[in-house]
């Protein structure tokens, strides 16, 4: 990821560059779930795909449906 002054482009918590690729997924789901039921977003499926996008994560849409239909 391109550095740009004054913003975060990496991840900042011990451990955090050490996760597994699913573990990654795993926290990015997380996230967005808690972004749906908070009312921040309302498109989990867009939501998910656009966060994996911005992390650098390449999924099939099956594997995307498979995160989304749990």
């Amino acid at each position: 990821m391109a550095e740009t002054p004054g913003t975060q482009d990496a991840p900042i918590e011990d451990g955090a560059t050490e996760a597994t690729r699913a573990e990654q997924i795993r926290g990015i789901l997380d996230q967005v779930r808690e972004d749906v039921r908070l009312g921040h977003a309302h498109d989990e499926g867009e939501l998910l795909r656009q966060r994996l996008s911005d992390a650098g994560i390449a999924v099939s849409e099956d594997e995307l449906e498979q995160f989304t239909d749990r």
